[in-house]
């Protein structure tokens, strides 16, 4: 008699849900980050066979560079043989057995998306709803590749703008993924078009009065009674940059304002200019204006 072994469920959030199928621990995640509809870890692995099993997200591994590892996959039922190399990428939508074997040390990125941020920005950009996302063995990206590696460097410097970074990522990675990785090809406007200028005006002045607290972009894109999507392409088109680099300007505007003009002490610069901790703000202050905080008061 013979037996068919259980797919395992696998929830990149969930350490003890993960370690079914990964049997080490990630060098790092964004368990912390909290980020919307997105989440990532990196790992560092010796030689393993994966168990079969399905993701509840829509994953996406990606090889880091320097390495190149034999694998076998078995992506539903389909056998795929192949010599990964550096920035090559697998796509694995949730619901879909997978099967591997790594033949050698590797390190790797895993990004998961929630299925339902997934339809939420293909109904927002599309409006269109239950797009099926297509598995895929071997390709390469430079746009996710790209998303991958900020994301890690995101995580590696502690999150010092807090979600806005990983939740303007996480659109554009969905973005990237319906105009070249699902079943028909979706068509997304290269130009929407700014702001009005009233709506430009109530975002500035929303990020404005909200720089000390902690906040979101999809709080920022409901206040204008838009959707995240909508939001975060056309303040750009309107600014020339993206509301989280906005944000992170204007929060590092305020904080060289009252270095200059008070006595408050760099600690509580940082917490009154949004930061969530001391140590974040100086590691982002040092690498935007090559110099500390501290350096910057000495000089004015």
């Amino acid at each position: 008699m013979s037996f068919k072994q259980k797919t395992l469920i696998a929830d990149l959030t969930c350490s003890q849900s993960v370690e079914q199928v990964i049997s080490c621990h990630p060098v790092g995640s964004s368990q912390s980050a909290q980020w919307h509809g997105l989440f990532f870890s990196h790992y560092h692995h010796f030689t393993y066979e994966s168990p079969t099993h399905q993701w509840t997200q829509h994953l996406i591994g990606i090889t880091s560079p320097g390495y190149s590892v034999p694998v076998e996959h078995r992506l539903d039922n389909q056998l795929h043989q192949h010599h990964y190399q550096g920035g090559e990428i697998l796509i694995i939508p949730t619901g879909v057995s997978y099967w591997s074997f790594w033949q050698q040390e590797a390190e790797f990125s895993l990004l998961g998306i929630s299925p339902q941020f997934f339809e939420q920005i293909a109904h927002e950009s599309i409006r269109a709803d239950q797009i099926e996302l297509i598995p895929k063995v071997a390709i390469f990206d430079p746009l996710i590749q790209q998303i991958a590696v900020s994301l890690h460097s995101d995580l590696l410097a502690g999150h010092p703008v807090g979600t806005f970074f990983g939740d303007s990522l996480a659109t554009a990675l969905v973005a990237q993924l319906l105009q070249n990785h699902v079943a028909w090809k979706a068509y997304l406007p290269s130009n929407l078009g700014g702001l009005p200028k009233y709506k430009l005006t109530q975002a500035l002045d929303f990020i404005e009065s909200h720089l000390d607290q902690s906040f979101t972009l999809a709080q920022v894109a409901e206040a204008l009674g838009m959707s995240l999507y909508h939001f975060c392409r056309q303040f750009k088109q309107s600014t020339g940059v993206a509301p989280h680099q906005y944000i992170t300007r204007q929060r590092l505007d305020r904080a060289k304002q009252l270095l200059r003009h008070s006595q408050l002490p760099i600690t509580d610069i940082a917490l009154q200019v949004g930061f969530a901790t001391p140590s974040a703000f100086t590691r982002l202050f040092r690498r935007i204006t090559g110099t500390t905080p501290k350096y910057y008061r000495n000089q004015q």
